[in-house]
């Protein structure tokens, strides 16, 4: 729910800023999370019952990002609520991920069928070239039926897919997924579209209608060993496939219970198997989707069901810090749980965080080294940051337990972020004449962005950054990139 909130509270200019700025699938996936499959543009009762506050309904409940399937003719019906649920997820702060259902074409893969996709595709994709780059566009819903055994014609149609998108939206996230109900196991079998241009995902399913406890291929009882494995082996298999090909990976459907069937599962028997599920994906670095909001939201009352909530909450809200000197009310709470949760910070022991502690050069190149995907951790993850840092040009390595002034860790900062250009005038703070010459660029990008905010109308260029404000900018800075 926190970072869900960070996100809302970004500024209109910064998400009009993402205009510009593509997002790369690295990124993009950290950027997911957590989130639930919804059908807010694909039945007829979720487009009229639709409305702004669902979203924000989704957003406090902590979710990052809704898959809005869609089946409809791109027409200005469908428009007439797709354009609204696209800027309410874009405004609230909450991902979209837009994907077509393409029904008539998985079961009769035929060229006019295949075609009607892509016009789809092609209406849609210029209708929001210019939309933020945090929608993303997953082109076609669990692959299946006729499909099934015909990889080579699957490729074919991505190829196909693809290229057309790729006339309007050149830098935007697209998302192929496998064969056979979108099996982690077949995403072997994919082909890299030749117009993919580094900008592409693979989304998976697994147990999209939910467990069983008959079923061998997706058994689960009470948890055992072997029902763990089942589910492991899928992650390992897309983590392998991302080790191999370069390219991240995201589930795009699971339930907790099987309730397409009926539910046979106590609440108890869900909360466990969700609470497995959801820590092996999240231990993957894997973001997930729920399936669907209409197990867990009245959309006509526009509240979450009674009954639902502590699974719902199991899935979304956020485990509370370890650290015994974080209060709960502390200004930075929210933006530490952030970069804890992300994998970016980690406390000085596992019970302390020290937050007015100085931060040090060689704690910030282990930061920044995890933001970069570097595994640094255990013996010698300082040695092993300060070597990044130097590869990555963010630093010479020099001083490594020298504390960080707040131009410094700006500096750094930009110089991670590619030296990004920027025009701000910082004459509106009153020791702007303060900032050393080598830092205004970085300072004035880092104003620009609302990356450093200034404390009393002042930048403070030559003040010590402690762990808690490093806290704080960072988190600002890895919501809005």
């Amino acid at each position: 729910m926190l970072t869900a909130m960070l996100l809302a509270c970004l500024s209109s200019s910064a998400f009009a800023a993402e205009r510009n700025n593509p997002i790369d699938p690295w990124t993009y996936q950290s950027l997911l999370g957590r989130g639930m499959d919804v059908d807010w543009c694909k039945t007829r009762q979720g487009m009229e019952t639709y409305d702004r506050q669902i979203v924000e309904n989704f957003r406090d409940m902590g979710l990052s990002h809704v898959r809005i399937r869609v089946k409809d003719d791109a027409d200005e019906q469908l428009f007439s609520v797709l354009d609204r649920v696209i800027d309410d997820c874009l405004d609230c702060g909450v991902i979209p991920v837009l994907a077509y259902q393409a029904d008539d074409m998985k079961n009769q893969p035929t060229q006019k069928n295949i075609d009607r996709v892509a016009d789809w595709w092609q209406t849609v994709a210029e209708r929001y070239r210019d939309k933020s780059y945090r929608l993303s566009f997953d082109l076609v819903i669990e692959v299946t039926n006729a499909l099934n055994d015909k990889p080579e014609l699957l490729n074919d149609i991505y190829e196909q897919l693809v290229s057309v998108v790729r006339k309007s939206n050149h830098d935007r996230i697209l998302m192929i997924s496998p064969r056979l109900r979108s099996d982690s196991a077949y995403l072997s079998d994919l082909e890299i579209p030749s117009d993919a241009n580094g900008y592409l995902m693979a989304e998976w399913h697994f147990y999209a209608a939910g467990p069983s406890k008959t079923n061998e291929k997706k058994l689960w009882t009470t948890g055992t060993p072997a029902e763990r494995q089942l589910v492991q082996s899928k992650i390992d298999k897309a983590l392998q496939w991302q080790r191999e090909t370069g390219i991240p990976t995201w589930v795009g459907a699971w339930m907790p219970g099987n309730y397409n069937d009926g539910n046979d599962y106590t609440l108890d028997e869900q909360l466990a198997f969700a609470s497995f599920v959801a820590q092996a994906l999240e231990d993957a670095s894997i973001p997930f989707a729920v399936n669907s909001d209409t197990k867990f939201y009245d959309r006509v009352e526009k509240r979450w069901y009674s009954e639902m909530l502590p699974l719902t909450m199991e899935l979304f809200q956020p485990e509370s810090l370890p650290f015994s000197d974080v209060p709960e009310g502390a200004w930075y709470y929210d933006s530490l749980l952030y970069v804890y949760q992300n994998g970016i910070f980690s406390g000085t022991s596992a019970t302390t965080f020290s937050p007015y502690q100085n931060m040090t050069r060689q704690q910030l190149w282990t930061v920044l080294g995890r933001m970069a995907g570097e595994k640094l951790s255990g013996s010698g993850v300082y040695s092993a940051a300060r070597s990044w840092a130097i590869r990555a040009g963010v630093s010479d390595g020099s001083d490594p337990t020298g504390t960080l002034s707040r131009q410094q860790l700006v500096m750094l900062l930009w110089r991670f972020a590619g030296e990004p250009t920027s025009v701000q005038d910082l004459s509106g703070f009153s020791d702007a004449a303060q900032v050393s010459s080598y830092a205004k660029k970085a300072m004035s990008w880092a104003v620009e962005n609302q990356i450093l905010t200034g404390s009393g109308g002042c930048l403070l260029p030559h003040g010590t950054a402690t762990r808690a404000q490093v806290a704080a900018i960072l988190s600002r800075f890895s919501i809005g990139s």
